[in-house]
């Protein structure tokens, strides 16, 4: 019985004391603690609302389709961006490219920037632009205009070409392909440097 009694004056004091143990702690952490440091806020972003809005952005693209007779191109892109007011202009990031320039020779694109204007069906390519054929030739420039549905592209730009026993440096470059055949021009200020193969 006495135990009983004991217990129950436990629990009710046990009832008082711990909801007044808490409401101490509480007020101590409301109480010491000091005003918020604005320097030592969340970083975040700053966002324009309205750019997001002017713009549409893709990430990852791929264009593909058949120019010529039948030659296929393909252009993958990091992303691309278009605005609201038309849609036949995209600009592009990173972009890397196949394209066949006949039965037997393809050739890859890779440039920094590109911008597409598909009512023309035209793209340009911009910074460290690099073409690569399959025959080991490799041709560097600034700038590329293409079409893309014929073989036609030109660097109206210096270009720096090498291959197989040839080194050439020019003021621009022209690439056609007529009749399923593709012929590469070089203009302006040509500079050859030919070490013939043993």
């Amino acid at each position: 019985m006495v135990r009983d009694n004991l217990y129950s004056k436990a629990v009710v004091w046990v009832k008082i004391t711990l909801p007044l143990i808490a409401l101490a702690l509480l007020s101590s952490i409301f109480l010491l603690s000091g005003a918020p440091d604005p320097d030592a806020a969340l970083a975040y972003t700053e966002v324009d609302v309205n750019e997001i809005e002017r713009e549409q952005r893709v990430s990852e693209p791929r264009f593909a389709g058949v120019i010529g007779d039948g030659q296929e191109i393909v252009l993958t892109a990091q992303a691309v961006t278009t605005g609201v007011e038309t849609t036949d202009r995209i600009r592009a990031e990173t972009i890397v490219g196949r394209m066949d320039l006949g039965a037997t020779d393809s050739m890859t694109i890779q440039a920094a920037f590109g911008e597409f204007d598909m009512a023309a069906q035209m793209a340009t390519f911009t910074d460290d632009v690099v073409l690569q054929s399959s025959l080991g030739y490799r041709i560097q420039s600034e700038t590329l205009v293409m079409a893309l549905d014929v073989i036609n592209m030109r660097s109206p730009t210096p270009v720096h070409a090498t291959g197989p026993g040839i080194d050439v440096t020019a003021d621009t470059m022209e690439v056609t392909g007529p009749q399923g055949e593709t012929i590469l021009r070089f203009n302006g200020a040509v500079r050859v440097l030919y070490e013939p193969q043993s």
